[in-house]
């Protein structure tokens, strides 16, 4: 009871607050708060209904059930509704709930602002991440109401969250709202993005409005206003009469005595333009049109003043482009100031002057005044369509009257867009334009339209909301008359644009994907009711094209397939950008992968009508790339298609039929016959010829020349003849097949000759083929006569018909001789071939022909074809047959002359034959006989002298008794001595017979062959091309995903395991570790691994093979440098150079490849089978971006060569081939010469930048590096890693990996000092003798060795210094040496006790143990992250102490893995290593490698280390060859000797010091002189105002004339002012050490060089927006209004480009060390990386589009740094910044005041709180350079981020601060303009007075010419 009363009570509480707060929630809110509310409503349990009914009517502050009429006066509680959803336990109570929010929330687009500005769609999507509590009903009004809201704004951070809810635990599972969420988001794009302004000034309150300052001349002739504006539809009030309503004003201008224009909407939404005059108030009405519709309206009015002195002024107004109105309109006259101007705002009231002022109206009605009466009398046409008369729109009044009569004037109370005024008029196809450019574009003129192009010349103002910060409108136009609003401005987002912030329409295909698991479950399949009865059961029809209507659409909706491609119709509809995205991310690929995906169930004729809908809006568009790319992928792949129901398969071949009619030439190439053929073969085979209602159609699609021998291919595959045989003959099939091939082989073929008849014999030979190596439904020979027949059928009607030609009669001539082969051939086998129907169609096509050759040769053969055919029949068993071709014979035997022997022979033998076999067997074929050999005998009785030869033949005279008494002959001697002669010509005759079968195996069967084998290589390698095809969109959608379901991602987190990066920094280290998405955690290596004992040495083996190879001496590479001149080439067009076949050696793999070189580029094409991510290697270089290239060895040979580009990235290739040729010998001499070639083009054709010396030892010398490490100008680290790159070391190759040495020995010290020698490690003795007791061993060893055979050299040490075991065991922790090890040690981890697992016991172990001599690898010195297990392998434990071995064991004194990085960093570059480092070069490197000397100093190692001591390629066997390649391999080599004798000692530190300040043109490192800083001030660059940017960019080219001629320095004011001085940083005779040459445009307004502004308004102005290229040529600059990044030239100081890709303000730019790429980052939470455009080496502006967009924050992004070296990029975001340099990124936290330091792979080191705001921060070299607001210049120590010196303050806040290149100085602008310069200054006492001196050949004084002079007094802080 309690609980009741309890929740009672709350109920009358909340009834009496809402009523008591009603007049002021404000008050409310504050004292009580809704959280405070919720918090005390939950408290006490469920809910009653009347308690949520009262919150409901708090948020109408009424009743909440009366929606119809009111809408949302307080917000609040609605938030409160939703978040209480989920703690409902009653479903009735959440669906009442959400069917309520539903409909209050979308009542009018005023309810979905108020919700959308309150962050409702937030509140909505945090509820429904519950979803275990909601009931479905529930979730989906909130999901329904999310698209309602969604279409008025959807924010980045807002798509996010909305996406991020659909994320399931379980991989292949749908979430449940999948399907709701993805209607939504559909009608969030569905909305037409021409059809609102997404941002605009809310101009509801009555005192709203932009006031516009006051306009003291007018600038042209006439007045135009453009402005698009909205009004509410529920505004208008009918009971509100003329006197009491007010005017909306939309704009009035006027002078100080009332005279001017003005424009206003009535009480009623008509719109009422105006011009007063001293006198009259006269107007014009736009009638009929109401604006109170809540749509936008583009509206143009444009007054025209007379042309002549008394011509008449006109008014024209345009509503959406079009005129409506053209109206006589007075124009004021326009010579005073207009002093009172504003914008949709109620302006100064016009007070009504006393009555005795007030003149008489002109007319008593308001018609127009008489001198304007000519109007009445004009023609309708000059009224712009007006119907109605002119009186009814234009009305006068007097001057002041106008509030009685109009209304007072207010606010717009409505929403207004962009506006532009123009001082001239605009013509009638500018306003056209305007409108067409909608209400979101940021600049309507910058369209291609000549219309549009001097529009900006004409506008006096243009203000838009994108550039507006409260109060202040920013004029867009020259004239700056920046506005003022009152009232507020609207931002809301279009979720097609804000897709592009999370990722791009990538981001919707895991969507699909959930579709794909919900397969059967789908309560949404839809069903035929849904489709129009035309298309469920199409027949014989084409495909219905339908038109795209939101009712089309609505139907196909029901399919959740069909839905989700409409979804991506809407986000590319007219979005240029998201079409290209699509094209970019290979989107339409990967949706054609992902429908192959979906359950055949979901796939049905919606699927296909949403398909169709797509591809017609991309074909509107005009998109020809995409619209390919949807043919492609979607259209014509049929293994999307071939697995609905039978409508939506057949729907979809109507459908393409359809459009293929449209455009056949289009299509016929690429999706021609071939493709349907082979699209058959592949998908349908018998299935769509069996069951298709439309045959015909099939038929003719198939019916084009050329293609019967590729229609085969259906009958001879498998699967189909079996399925066939089980339906136990389809004649229906067969007949349409025969039909197809006898269309083809007739009407297809036209002529009549040879060749037309070999192509139709090869059907017959095809069939003959197939029958013997199929067994077919009919045999072959059965399809042949068939087609025969037909053939014979269709010969006939031809040469019947009266317009018969002679090539119908040559065809039929040729078919009967086809006819006669056919049945002798296969005849003699079949009987039943010779069939009545075939002897019918022969005898008819015989008489015919007999016309056509009555004479002639042609004439016999017919004659001798009919004589053999006939005959043929008649000797068949068939009477009916026999009986028909004897009477034929013996007609034309009766007209036959014959005149030959061997014809009147044959004839005899013939019929003899077929007698004496009929009177044997008895059968009635003799009574046909007779007449026929009477006839004959009659003929030929004395050509052959009958009565010679067979007196005995009876008379042929009509004796009746012929029959019998020929009979009775036939059996008598004198026929047997006939048939003897007979039978020799019937054997000439099988002769004969056999050759010509040879013949037709020659002509017809080879030939069918051979086709048939093409074909199938042709078919086979077009699947392979689909399958390879598939496979790399699978991999591009895999790529996708990777960004997709990363931890910043909008899908999902993954586990994050790591591998070493091959990228470099300058110096060469390989810092950057990089995401494994293949990681293998190796367990199965960690089981397999055993603890015993050592591995089997394999030295004894290696011994014996190395004992073939060994080489006496080592000859020198022979290069010969191309003759010809090859410099002019690169100006022409690109041409082929060379092509090679080599292979890429990485860490990893060999890839085997090709290399070609042509005049422009390097191109290395992947040849491997395999090609990962779907791109495999294959790169592209431009010739000049190649830095070095040097020679290389491969497994000891000198065959590769190493390239080394711009980027830092450096390729390793191989060109050694496996060519085995008989003369071994010459090998060797192929690869060199092909390695040698391929240098020596590339060094002809890139010779500017590569030195041409080719061995190390010159290529050594020639760098001049030892010198400039002598001198310390390089670090020890970077000498190093240099002489191990020139002697042929490589990370590319682990057994020629970097070489390093062993720095220190003292591993176990708490503290390390670098002061005591005592802790460095001898370098002047090999690591194996560096403990003297291993000395003697070593020594002996050599003096007691002695090969036997004389082959192997004495030697000191059996294994090597650096090998490639030796690299992996050190790397064992980091991918991909993780791999490698195990692959080394046959597919296990080592054991433990041999693993690299403490750094102070492996250094013990050296000692110990003279025959482990590894030195180090450069890792120790940059790289901490191989000291960690961080991807947590199990690497065993230790035998003895069973310890786990996991991170590396550091020394005492490192604390931490970076720590110990640190300290051996130090110690590498401490003065004990610098004066010491010479002596281990020597041992590595110089003269003690090889020879006495280094026998002396116990560092020979086993012979086949070294170069050239073994020749591989005299092993002939493979195997062989191969194991001892593997050997050396891991067994090491020795790098190439660069030096021949001793290496220079380095110089101290004082020692240079005392060079420097002697020497005239170097600088000095301010950083090594941090005490002796002084600061000098330049005035006169920007006074007053603060400098932005000042810096002296890194790369300007000088040539060696102007050496000593001063670089350039460039500055930026807050004013947008630029200026380039002269700047020269190395003067010793001047006590400042620089001499600054002012840029004098600077400060004269005409030649003022400007940036093009104007930046957005409220956007704090920063050095961040500004990057400048490194040739001081261009300025890059972000912060403008309309998201633009532009690039302005800096020796013009002209705008040259202008990108908006951004969907927000751009706010911060940078540019990496190399120059190539620039990063910006924007409001809109994404950055982009641009290529900066080079032509010949020089910077002119940006490529038009991206290079890449990364997305993942979630808030405006506010600094960015990248490192193309890295390949990495670092953005921080509005709560924090991060900055990336090559060693350490940095992180400055701005609302905590704090520095953090992280490493480049994301570890947080350390932090440093501050006392003051950074205002700019600067890294060089190991120090932080900051400015702070507060005036203050630190410099702080990178690693411990502590302060070096005290800071120095400048006493203004410092803009900008940056360090020049050499390091000389530090550049800090200050406040008030001042650029303050910090360097090394002479101290006081040496300062000498004004010096004169020479400079570019002319004197003159210094004072001149050098403004920084003067010191700055910087007070330190103290």
């Amino acid at each position: 009871m309690d609980i009741i009363k309890k929740r009672c009570l709350a109920c009358k509480t909340l009834f009496l607050l809402s009523n008591y707060f009603v007049s002021n929630i404000e008050v409310f809110k504050e004292r009580i708060g809704y959280a405070h509310i919720y918090e005390v409503l939950k408290s006490l349990g469920q809910p009653s209904r009347e308690l949520l009914e009262e919150l409901m009517n708090m948020a109408v502050e009424g009743d909440h059930m009366a929606v119809g009429i009111l809408g949302i006066s307080n917000v609040q509680p609605l938030l409160l509704l939703i978040q209480w959803l989920p703690e409902l336990e009653s479903h009735d109570l959440q669906i009442f709930i959400s069917n309520w929010l539903r409909r209050i929330c979308c009542i009018n687009r005023q309810s979905r602002a108020t919700c959308v500005n309150a962050n409702m769609v937030i509140r909505i999507i945090e509820t429904l991440n519950s979803h275990s509590a909601l009931h479905c009903t529930c979730a989906e009004n909130l999901i329904a109401l999310l698209g309602s809201l969604g279409s008025q704004s959807m924010g980045s951070e807002e798509l996010l969250q909305l996406i991020r809810l659909l994320r399931t635990d379980e991989p292949k599972r749908a979430h449940p709202y999948v399907v709701p969420v993805m209607r939504a988001i559909l009608a969030m794009a569905r909305k037409q993005g021409m059809a609102s302004a997404l941002q605009y000034f809310n101009l509801y309150h009555s005192m709203a409005g932009i006031a516009v300052p006051s306009i003291h001349k007018w600038p042209g002739s006439a007045f135009s206003f453009n402005a698009w504006l909205c009004l509410d539809q529920d505004r208008v009030d009918p009971s509100t009469t003329s006197k009491s309503g007010k005017r909306k004003q939309l704009y009035s201008f006027f002078t100080g005595s009332g005279m001017g224009f003005e424009a206003f909407i009535t009480y009623s939404g008509v719109l009422v333009v105006a011009v007063c005059t001293k006198r009259e108030y006269a107007t014009v009405m736009l009638p009929d049109h109401c604006f109170f519709d809540s749509l936008w309206h583009n509206v143009t009015i444009v007054h025209m003043p007379g042309k002549r002195p008394f011509g008449q002024s006109l008014v024209y107004i345009y509503v959406n482009g079009q005129q409506k109105v053209s109206a006589p309109l007075r124009f004021p006259a326009m010579n005073e100031s207009f002093t009172s101007c504003c914008i949709g705002s109620a302006g100064q009231r016009t007070t009504t002057p006393p009555p005795s002022q007030i003149p008489d109206p002109p007319f008593s009605s308001p018609i127009m005044p008489h001198r304007t009466s000519l109007g009445g009398i004009l023609s309708t046409g000059s009224w712009g369509g007006m119907l109605g008369k002119p009186e009814l729109i234009t009305k006068m009044i007097s001057a002041g009257t106008q509030d009685s009569e109009w209304g007072c004037p207010t606010s717009l109370e409505g929403q207004l867009g962009s506006v532009i005024i123009f001082h001239e008029a605009l013509q009638p196809p500018q306003v056209k334009a305007l409108y067409l450019a909608g209400p979101n574009c940021l600049t309507p003129w910058k369209s291609q339209e000549a219309e549009v192009a001097d529009l900006p010349s004409k506008v006096l103002l243009h203000y838009t909301p994108k550039a507006c910060r409260n109060p202040i409108c920013l004029d867009l136009s020259a004239n700056l008359l920046h506005g003022r609003l009152t009232g507020n401005k609207v931002v809301n987002w279009d979720i097609k644009d804000m897709i592009n912030c999370i990722g791009g329409i990538n981001v919707l295909f895991p969507l699909l994907e959930q579709i794909s698991f919900l397969g059967g479950q789908m309560p949404e399949k839809s069903e035929g009711e849904t489709l129009p009865p035309e298309l469920v059961t199409p027949v014989e029809e084409d495909w219905v094209v339908l038109s795209s209507t939101k009712a089309s659409e609505a139907r196909l909706e029901k399919n959740i397939v069909a839905t989700f491609i409409l979804m991506i119709k809407h986000f590319i509809q007219r979005h240029h950008v998201n079409q290209e995205n699509l094209i970019h991310s290979h989107g339409v690929a990967t949706l054609g992968a992902l429908l192959q995906k979906v359950p055949s169930n979901l796939m049905d004729v919606n699927v296909l009508m949403a398909v169709q809908l797509l591809i017609e809006q991309v074909s509107v568009e005009k998109n020809m790339q995409l619209l390919q790319q949807m043919y492609q992928h979607l259209l014509f792949d049929f293994s999307i298609w071939n697995s609905g129901d039978f409508p939506f398969r057949i729907g979809h071949i109507q459908y393409l039929s359809t459009i293929i009619k449209d455009s056949r030439r289009l299509f016929r190439k690429k999706y021609g016959v071939q493709f349907l053929l082979d699209t058959l073969r592949i998908y349908y085979g018998y299935d769509l010829l069996h069951s298709s209602p439309t045959p015909d159609q099939l038929f003719l699609l198939l019916f084009e020349p050329g293609n019967a021998d590729i229609l085969y291919a259906l009958l001879l595959h498998q699967r189909y003849s079996d399925r066939l045989r089980e339906l136990g003959g389809d004649n229906e099939l067969i007949q349409l097949l025969t039909d197809i091939l006898l269309c083809i082989m007739w009407k297809g073929i036209e002529k009549s000759d040879d060749d037309a008849w070999i192509e139709r014999g090869q059907v017959f030979s095809a069939l003959t083929k197939l029958g013997i190596s199929n067994e077919l439904l009919r045999p072959s020979d059965e399809i042949k006569l068939n087609l025969l027949e037909k053939m014979l059928e269709w010969s006939v009607t031809d040469n019947r018909d009266s317009k018969a030609l002679p090539t119908h009669a040559e065809n039929a001539f040729k078919l009967l001789l086809i006819v006669q082969d056919f049945l002798q051939a296969e005849g003699l086998v079949n009987s039943n071939l010779w069939t009545e129907k075939l002897l019918e169609e022969l005898v008819t096509l015989m008489d015919s022909l007999s016309v056509w050759y009555s004479a002639g040769l042609e004439a016999i053969r017919l004659s001798q074809v009919q004589v053999q055919l006939l005959l043929g029949f008649i000797a068949q068993d068939n009477l009916q047959v026999c009986a028909m071709a004897a009477a034929k014979l013996n007609t034309l035997l009766q007209t036959k002359v014959i005149e030959s022997q061997s014809e009147a022979c044959y004839l005899l033998g013939k019929l003899e034959g077929i007698l004496s076999k009929s009177i044997e067997e008895k059968t009635e074929t003799y009574s046909f006989l007779i007449p026929l050999v009477r006839t004959l005998v009659s003929k030929i009785y004395e050509l052959l002298f009958m009565n010679l030869h067979l007196p005995s033949l009876p008379p042929t005279n009509g004796s009746p008794s012929f029959f019998e008494d020929f009979q009775e002959y036939c059996s008598s001697e004198d026929h047997e001595n006939c048939y003897e002669a007979f039978m020799v010509n019937m054997h000439r005759r099988d002769r004969e017979r056999g050759e010509s079968k040879l013949k037709f195996q020659e002509h017809f069967v080879e030939p069918f062959s051979r086709k048939a084998r093409q074909e199938n290589l042709r078919y086979n390698s077009m699947l392979k091309q689909l399958n390879s095809q598939h496979t790399a969109t699978l991999r591009q959608w895999k790529a996708a995903q990777l960004y997709l379901l990363s931890e910043r991602g909008p899908w999902k987190q993954h586990p994050i395991h790591w591998k070493l990066s091959n990228v470099e920094n300058f110096s060469r280290m390989r810092l950057k570790l990089v995401q494994n998405y293949n990681f293998n955690s190796h367990q199965d290596a960690s089981d397999l691994r055993d603890n015993l004992g050592e591995l089997p040495s394999s030295e004894s083996l290696l011994l014996e093979v190395v004992k073939q190879v060994k080489v006496s001496d080592l000859e020198d590479d022979v290069l010969e440098l191309p003759e010809e001149d090859t410099a002019d080439e690169q100006s022409q067009k690109e041409k082929l150079i060379l092509s090679e076949d080599c292979e890429l050696i990485t860490v990893i793999d060999v890839i085997p490849g090709r290399l070609e070189i042509t005049t422009q580029h390097i191109y290395f094409f992947d040849g491997s089978i395999e090609k990962e991510e779907g791109v495999g290697f294959d790169f592209k270089w431009h010739l000049s971006q190649i830095r070095e290239i040097h020679l290389r060895r491969y497994n000891l040979r000198r065959s590769a060569l190493e390239i080394f580009l711009t980027d830092q990235t450096n390729y390793f290739l191989n060109f050694n081939k496996e060519v085995w040729i008989s003369q071994i010998s010459l090998i060797h001499e192929i690869s060199t010469s092909v390695r040698n070639k391929v240098y020596s083009r590339i060094l002809s054709l890139r010779s500017p930048n590569i030195s041409g010396t080719r061995s190390p030892q010159e290529l050594f010398k020639a760098s001049g590096l030892m010198q400039k490490w002598v001198n310390r100008e390089i670090s020890n680290f970077d000498y190093l890693i240099q002489l191990n790159t020139m002697a042929g070391r490589t990370y590319n190759d682990l057994a020629q990996y970097p070489v390093f040495p062993w720095i220190l020995r003292d591993y176990t010290s708490e503290e390390l000092d670098l002061n005591n020698p005592a802790v460095f490690r001898d370098l002047s003795k090999p690591i194996g003798v560096v403990n003297e007791k291993n000395a003697k061993a070593v020594k002996e060893k050599y003096e007691n060795f002695e090969d036997p055979l004389g082959i192997i050299d004495k030697f000191h040490y059996g294994t090597h210094y650096s090998n490639a075991a030796g690299v992996m065991h050190y790397l064992i922790r980091v991918e991909p040496f993780t791999t490698l090890h195990i692959q080394l040690q046959s597919g296990r981890f080592d054991c433990a006790d041999r693993q690299f697992h403490s750094i102070p016991a492996t250094w013990q172990a050296l000692m110990d143990n003279p025959n482990d001599v590894k030195e180090l690898i450069p890792e120790f010195f940059y790289f901490p992250e191989f000291l960690e297990n961080q991807n947590g392998f199990n690497l065993g434990q230790l035998q003895i102490s069973k310890e786990v071995v996991n991170d590396v064991v550091l020394p005492k004194w490192a604390h931490s893995p970076e720590d110990f990085i640190y300290k051996h960093r130090r110690a590498l570059e401490s003065e004990y290593v610098s004066a010491h480092l010479h002596e281990w070069i020597d041992l590595i490197f110089g003269y003690k490698q090889r020879g006495p000397a280094a026998v002396e100093a116990l560092n020979v190692f086993y012979y086949c280390t070294y170069e050239g001591a073994v020749d591989l390629d005299a092993l002939t066997d493979e195997k062989e060859r191969k194991a001892l390649e593997g050997m050396i391999n891991n067994f090491g080599q020795t790098p190439c000797q660069l030096l021949k004798e001793p290496h220079p000692q380095r110089l101290s530190a004082e020692e240079v010091v005392q060079r420097l300040t002697k020497s005239d043109t170097s600088t000095l490192n301010l950083f090594q002189h941090l005490t002796e800083l002084k600061s000098f001030f330049i005035e006169g660059i920007s006074d007053g105002v603060p400098i932005v940017k000042a810096v002296v960019p890194r790369n300007q080219s000088r040539s060696f004339i102007s050496q000593g001629s001063p670089e350039i320095l460039v500055t930026a004011s807050l004013n947008c002012i630029i200026g380039t001085h002269g700047w020269l940083p190395y003067d010793k005779n001047i006590s400042n050490y620089f001499t600054f040459i002012r840029d004098t445009t600077v400060t004269n307004p005409k030649t003022q060089r400007n940036m093009s502004g104007p930046f957005a308004p409220g956007l704090e102005i920063t050095s961040k927006l500004f990057a400048v290229s490194h040739d001081a040529k261009l300025l890059f600059s972000g912060g403008h209004w309309d998201n633009s990044i532009r690039v302005t030239s800096l020796t013009k100081g002209k705008l040259i480009g202008q990108h908006i890709r951004h969907m927000d303000i751009v706010t911060c730019l940078a540019i990496d060390y190399c120059g190539i790429h620039l990063i910006s980052g924007s409001r809109d939470t994404t950055c982009m990386i641009w290529q900066i455009v080079q032509q010949g080496g020089v910077p002119v502006g940006l490529a038009p589009k991206p290079l890449q967009i990364l997305y993942g924050h979630t808030d405006e992004v506010s600094s960015v740094s990248i490192s193309t070296e890295l390949d990495m990029a670092v953005s921080g975001s509005k709560v924090s910044i991060l900055i990336l340099f090559p060693s350490l990124p940095l992180l400055y936290s701005n609302h905590r005041n704090a520095l953090h330091l992280y490493s480049v792979n994301g570890k947080y080191l350390c932090s440093e709180t501050l006392k003051e705001e950074v205002s700019d921060i600067c890294v060089t070299g190991e120090y932080i350079v900051m400015g702070s607001l507060q005036g203050f210049l630190s410099i702080r120590d990178l690693y411990s981020l502590s302060l070096s010196i005290s800071p120095l303050a400048m006493r203004l806040p410092i803009h900008c601060i940056s360090v020049t290149k050499e390091y000389s100085h530090i550049l800090v602008g200050l406040e008030d303009g001042k650029l303050i310069i910090v360097g090394v200054g002479k101290p006081a006492e040496m300062r000498s007075g004004q010096l004169s001196r020479k400079l570019w050949g002319s004197s003159k004084r210094l004072s001149q010419i050098s403004s920084g002079e003067t010191e700055y007094n910087t007070q330190d802080s103290k």
